[in-house]
């Protein structure tokens, strides 16, 4: 597999983490609550073992005022969120999506329009294109922090790959046509375009990846390789979602989006793949080496919790802890007040 460190070194580095990263890295709450009505209560039962779906009916159901089968309960946006929140952080890019909907409305509690934006963006690399197309629309108006067409473009992008047609509309006014994949008949470049995109293989989709980032037997092409990768990750190939979340720490033929590359490095980290959790800690211990509180209070988490591969070391957590809360980032800060430090 790839590695980014060597990339990282050097010249401009990937932009801060912000502190919504630690949605796909920390300790999950639960959901329940006694006055849960007797129709949800499996639902609650469900999200509080961290069944994510379960938590997703959840949040819709509070939400809309109907259980399952229609039945009328009680709205309760409090609860709605608290479903969506816990299911956001299983994993559901649903719950991440239904959950910033409501932070930008102020629905259930204050409106929170920046964490709406970085919500939308986790249910982008969970796979929820609607929240692709948000993001978009996000960089579109500027209300992330400033315009960027380039990532704008590439949310859209996703958005329009994944099967939603207003993002295949805002892909196309940035400027976007679909990339046209062009192989001699009988070659295996072709028979390798043939079963990633018509029989869903995600191994060929990560092979054909692989031929595009290398140039092996045909032209190299970073944003075929990137789109390929993406493909495969989509379809369960984490090999994909690692190299994939390398080029986009690196901006390697598509924008630079080094927290989305984080995410993707954490996802294939989470399912077993030992090179990502190795390379995310690298690439963390990088940023907090360049005074990057967020990373350096992640990483303290992790060495108190011995998370993502690494082994409990609670010295080396708190003094990540206090790096991150020296470097101005307040989540650290408060992990050393609860430890009494």
């Amino acid at each position: 597999m790839r590695s980014v460190i060597d990339r990282l070194s050097g010249g401009e580095g990937p932009r801060p983490i912000g502190g919504w990263l630690w949605l796909a890295l920390a300790a999950v709450g639960t959901a329940g609550c006694a006055g849960t009505p007797a129709s949800l209560r499996n639902l609650d039962r469900g999200c509080s073992q961290g069944n994510s779906t379960s938590c997703v009916k959840l949040g819709a159901a509070f939400y809309e005022g109907r259980d399952e089968q229609g039945g009328h309960i009680d709205l309760d946006y409090r609860q709605a969120r608290r479903a969506f929140d816990t299911g956001c952080q299983k994993g559901s890019g649903d719950s991440c999506y239904q959950l910033g909907a409501m932070l930008g409305k102020g629905e259930g509690g204050a409106v929170e329009k920046p964490r709406a934006i970085e919500l939308w963006r986790r249910g982008c690399e969970l796979g929820t294109a609607i929240a692709c197309r948000k993001t978009a629309e996000a960089y579109v108006e500027g209300s992330v922090s400033a315009k960027n067409p380039d990532l704008a473009f590439a949310y859209a992008k996703q958005g329009c790959e994944r099967g939603d047609p207003d993002s295949c509309g805002l892909w196309k006014q940035l400027g976007g046509k679909p990339p046209v994949l062009v192989a001699p008949a009988g070659s295996e470049i072709a028979a390798l375009i043939s079963s990633c995109e018509q029989q869903n293989d995600g191994r060929a989709c990560f092979d054909l990846g692989e031929r595009f980032d290398k140039g092996t037997g045909t032209a190299i092409h970073k944003e075929k390789a990137a789109q390929s990768y993406r493909f495969a990750c989509d379809k369960g190939d984490l090999r994909g979602c690692h190299n994939l979340g390398i080029m986009k720490i690196n901006a390697e033929g598509i924008p630079r989006d080094g927290p989305g590359g984080l995410l993707l490095l954490n996802k294939a980290c989470e399912s077993g793949q030992r090179p990502s959790c190795e390379q995310m800690i690298k690439t963390l211990s990088m940023l907090c080496s360049r005074n990057d509180g967020d990373a350096c209070t992640i990483l303290g988490r992790l060495y108190i919790k011995g998370d993502r591969g690494l082994e409990t070391n609670v010295t080396k957590g708190v003094e990540y802890l206090q790096k991150g809360c020296t470097a101005g980032d307040k989540d650290g800060c408060d992990d050393l007040r609860r430890l009494g430090l």
